[in-house]
């Protein structure tokens, strides 16, 4: 396993330091794009709740009858509920995922030590955390790595003399 948390490992400080930049401010660009994206369903909504008031107050004002009313009262609760669904998600989503990339990228770098240190129960969380599958051939252990620590596995692109990627 320590092979593997090896070819993990990004041995180059000032990569490792520029791969968890990228993706801390990819993490902050998503968060930010979350809260422009939660702000107009926020003016929606608000939107859609003046109408539902303007309605009310023409009912209330015997302008439009009873069958109008219900119809366009379904529609507009029907609308800002879909409004509602989609903040949450927004909300939930920037919560959760922008730090995910960012978090197993630090776990990725810190492997080694901590499987050293792990009793056998933090060992098996680790392989559960990094390995998708594991089988044994002959006497080794061959590990099915999981994404995103596959790539890492793979290596970083880098540029060619002729701006290709290898």
């Amino acid at each position: 396993m320590q092979a593997l948390f090896k070819k993990i490992r990004i041995e180059d400080d000032e990569r490792r330091h520029w791969v968890h930049q990228v993706l801390r401010e990819r993490a902050m660009d998503v968060q930010r794009d979350a809260q422009a994206q939660a702000s107009e369903l926020q003016r929606q909504l608000s939107v859609v709740r003046q109408q539902q008031e303007r309605l009310l107050n023409l009912r209330l004002l015997d302008e439009i009858e009873a069958e109008t009313f219900a119809a366009k009262k379904g529609e507009l609760a029907s609308r800002a509920a879909k409004i509602k669904l989609q903040l949450d998600a927004v909300d939930r989503g920037k919560d959760e995922n922008a730090d995910i990339a960012v978090k197993a990228f630090e776990l990725s770098q810190n492997l080694a030590p901590k499987w050293f240190r792990a009793d056998t129960a933090a060992k098996r969380q680790i392989l559960e955390i990094v390995c998708l599958n594991c089988r044994l051939v002959d006497v080794s252990l061959v590990p099915t790595i999981r994404k995103p620590f596959d790539v890492l596995a793979e290596g970083l692109l880098q540029k060619s003399g002729r701006g290709e990627r290898i």
